[in-house]
């Protein structure tokens, strides 16, 4: 029996004998494939075409072997014949022959021709190339305007887009384009891959050519994430996730399904029943660029957030508390589930919870009396609770009144004045509308008190004077439902506003670090006050109290800058208060607004002094450290000077109010002072001064001094040497004089000589004496007598020229001038009885001499 295997043999060999006589024949051992069809998807011309599809047949004879068959694939632009793809692929073997093929072409396949051909390979065999077959592009038809390639299309962000411009045939020579520059056809020309990093806005972007031009648009694919799916009402399942960025433009809308439902991402309700437990959920993302799924898992009961509570409203309204109520939407209401809710008022949630079954009221305790509340409700799965649920609608009500708390009550000095003062209340103080105030005043000596009503608008009350004892004062708030507790004070007499002010205080951050030591006095804390110092008005000031631990604080209130506050802490005690200390000062300093006034100068010798006075404390703005002095000299030159001041001696020490310039020169100076504090200077107050040496009074009156010593020197040393010539002129001999009878018996002459000089010409009076006899005219009082005797052995010498030493006997001489030598000086008659024991003795007195009425 023949063996199966031997019939094979003689079936297919002699097949295999002529298929190999053929490949020998040929040279080449492989078939080549024949190209059947050349094709793309989509048959419209109007839209862009990307993907190409071969089919061909492999001519094997035997074409049921089940090994892959290899192939080489070439793409060509058809024009050119540029090779634009060259791959080798592997396909399984079809018993029909036949294989298929696509290829994506990086640029549209309307912007020109393509052709592809291919040819087997086994190892390092390969047959021949087919022949080419060619996908024509609208390039080769004739075209009346230009087109651009690809048209609406959709791209990733980042990815490189190819656009192509079939020219028309009128617009081919010459052609040129900052964007398409390579030329692939005749008419075709092609850009570089255009890339964009940012999402297109909703027109997209466009690019053109020749006038003509597409529009692209840049966008992502779905990233939506964070799938979750609860229960809002108890009866369904909403599912909710957080979209990502895909674009602006209506080309990336994103369509939604769960568990193959469609929804849109705000409302993807299941109207599943939630008592199934564990539940799963897929959702499916998708838009024009690519497609999404999400997943989540879980059980609604455990994922409850409740919807808002609709019609909420408020009953049973008193001062301190109030009913809110409310109701749900749909079937929630009818739902037996256990809650747990909160309440927002005024904006802050409240930290109490209320607990029970489908709440729907509520009762809102420990509110303040009239006050305005806005509030709202929320609740959430008391077990397994997962997240509230959403806000009802903010509802607004208002507590009733009650009685007012206790003033804060507090005294004032103004002017010698006592004051009692209370601070305004406020809503949650007053806890209605204060219609008045009520007072109680009396002294420790009065046994009944005085009432006082005081308007709703009034917040002090001016006390009679007394100088007898202590005030002591309460003072209750009154509104429609009642009167406060009194707030009581005890206000001593005070007979100054002003105090001892124990130093300065500065500002800091607006207000004041203000600190004291503790007082053994204070029975019920500190309290510090504060007003402007010199702005002050009756009811300005402002305080703040203390415990008695308290030693120090920061005072912060409408402090202005450049305003002088004066603050002030007192002990609280069982009686009146006490003054601890008292300071000055600015929260923040400023330059002075204000000038010096009364700025005068006055000249002394060759010295200037610069004086003034200061601007009122209200221009001041801050402490006076102390002056700019700018002044010009005459000869142009500019000066500075600063004068510094002790604040603490500027009140008893004028000086520091003064400058003085020494050394100065004639002509005009120009002065310029400006006061200034740690902020800067002020305004400056600016004096001109005429400088001239020539008429100083000192200097003058010390020159004319010295002028008039050296000419009387000068003339007494002239006359010392002239004062023979000088005797001639001034004391001629006396024409024929009238003596006595007496004196004619005993004739006997001795010259008198008389020593006055005119006084306007300062002429030089001289007394001469010289132990000789005593003369005493009749003019001097009887019994005179001249002890004063000059020794001077000059004048001595003079004397003796004029007397001789012949004795004579007393003679009476009568000197009348009828007319004198010397033009302007007439000399009297006068009876002289003169006793002349000896010349030697004589006494020449002084004989007045009268100045001519002439002169």
């Amino acid at each position: 029996m023949a063996s199966p295997y031997l019939w094979l043999l003689c079936v297919f060999l002699p097949g295999v004998i002529a298929q190999d006589k053929q490949h020998v024949s040929t040279g080449n051992p492989l078939p080549v494939p024949e190209i059947v069809n050349v094709y793309n998807d989509i048959g419209d011309p109007f839209k862009t075409i990307w993907k190409m599809n071969v089919k061909w047949k492999n001519n094997f004879i035997n074409s049921s072997l089940n090994e892959q068959v290899t192939y080489d694939i070439q793409i060509f632009y058809t024009e050119q014949m540029r090779l634009v793809h060259n791959e080798t692929i592997q396909v399984k073997p079809d018993l029909n022959g036949t294989h298929s093929w696509s290829w994506t072409s990086p640029i549209p396949l309307q912007c020109t021709s393509h052709s592809v051909r291919l040819r087997v390979r086994d190892r390092n065999l390969t047959s021949d190339w087919t022949p080419l077959k060619t996908l024509q592009g609208n390039d080769i038809t004739k075209i009346s305007e230009s087109v651009v390639y690809p048209k609406n299309h959709i791209s990733r962000v980042g990815d490189g887009i190819i656009f192509c411009c079939i020219l028309k045939d009128e617009s081919v020579s010459g052609f040129k384009s900052s964007d398409f520059k390579i030329r692939i056809s005749n008419r075709t020309y092609i850009t570089d891959p255009v890339r964009r990093n940012t999402t297109s806005e909703t027109a997209g972007y466009d690019i053109t050519c020749d006038n003509r031009g597409a529009t692209y648009y840049v966008g992502y694919p779905p990233d939506d994430r964070n799938l979750t799916c609860e229960t809002r009402d108890l009866s369904s399942v909403k599912c909710h996730l957080s979209p990502g960025e895909t674009g602006k433009s209506y080309m990336f809308i994103v369509y939604y399904q769960v568990n193959g439902r469609k929804c849109i991402l705000e409302d993807c309700f299941l109207n599943d029943n939630i008592d199934q437990g564990v539940m799963n959920w897929t959702l499916t993302a998708s838009n024009a660029l690519g497609t999404k799924i999400i997943s989540d898992q879980g059980d609604p009961k455990h994922r409850v957030r409740l919807i808002a509570p609709i019609n909420v409203h408020v009953t049973l309204v008193h001062a301190r508390n109030v009913t809110l109520e409310w109701n749900w939407e749909g079937t929630l209401g009818n739902k037996l589930f256990p809650m747990t809710c909160e309440v927002e008022l005024n904006g802050r949630n409240r930290e109490e919870r209320f607990n029970g079954t489908t709440l729907k009221s509520l009762v809102l305790a420990d509110l303040q009396p009239y006050t305005d509340y806005t509030a709202r409700v929320r609740c959430g799965a008391l077990n397994h609770f997962y997240k509230w649920g959403d806000w009802s609608e903010g509802i607004i009500f208002s507590t009733n009144e009650d009685i007012p708390e206790a003033l804060d009550v507090w005294m004032e000095v103004v002017n010698k004045t006592n004051y009692v003062v209370w601070k305004e209340q406020s809503a949650n103080q007053s806890h209605g509308c204060i219609t008045s105030y009520e007072l109680l005043v009396g002294s420790s000596k009065e046994m009944n008190k005085k009432n006082f009503s005081k308007s709703s608008l009034q917040h002090c009350h001016k006390l009679s004077p007394s100088a007898e004892s202590n005030y002591y004062i309460s003072v209750s708030a009154k509104n429609s439902v009642g009167v406060s507790p009194p707030s009581n004070i005890t206000i001593p007499t005070l007979l100054s506003d002003r105090g001892i002010v124990d130093g300065t205080i500065a500002g800091h951050n607006g207000g004041f670090n203000i600190s004291w030591k503790t007082s053994p006095i204070s029975s019920c804390g500190y309290v510090v006050d504060w007003f402007p110092t010199y702005r002050r008005e009756p009811c300005a000031v402002k305080w703040t109290k203390f415990s008695h631990q308290v030693s120090n604080a920061k005072i912060y209130s409408e402090f202005k800058p450049g305003v002088k506050y004066t603050l002030s802490v007192y002990a609280c005690t069982s009686a009146a208060p006490q003054l601890l200390q008292r300071k000055e000062g600015y929260v923040k300093e400023l330059a002075p607004s204000g000038k010096v006034y009364n700025l005068t100068i006055e000249q002394h010798g060759v010295k200037i002094k610069l004086s003034w006075k200061d601007m009122p404390e209200k221009e001041k703005n801050g402490f006076i450290l102390g002056y700019n002095v700018s002044y010009e000299q005459p000869n142009g030159e500019k000066s500075y000077k600063i004068v510094r001041i002790d604040n603490k001696m500027i009140k008893t020490d004028p000086s520091s109010r003064e400058f003085i310039l020494s050394n100065i020169l004639g002509g005009t100076y120009t002065f310029n002072v400006k006061a200034f504090t740690s902020a800067g200077e002020g305004p400056g107050n600016e004096i001109k001064q005429l400088v001239d040496l020539q008429v100083d009074p000192i200097f003058f009156s010390i020159l004319a001094s010295l002028v008039t010593a050296v000419v009387i020197f000068t003339i007494i040393a002239f006359c010392f040497s002239k004062r023979r010539w000088l005797k001639k002129k001034v004391y001629p001999d006396i024409p024929k004089p009238v003596l006595s009878e007496m004196f004619t018996k005993e004739p006997h002459q001795c010259p008198l000589i008389d020593k006055m000089l005119h006084a306007e010409s300062k002429a030089l009076m001289v007394e001469y004496l010289e132990p000789c006899p005593e003369v005493v005219p009749q003019f001097q009082k009887e019994n005179k007598e001249v002890d004063h005797i000059i020794k001077d052995s000059m004048w001595q010498e003079y004397i003796n020229d004029a007397c001789d030493s012949l004795p004579v006997s007393p003679i009476t001489v009568d000197l009348s001038y009828i007319g004198a030598p010397t033009p302007g000086i007439l000399n009297p008659s006068y009876n002289m009885t003169l006793s002349l024991p000896d010349c030697d003795h004589l006494i020449l007195g002084y004989i007045p001499q009268v100045q001519s009425p002439s002169l």
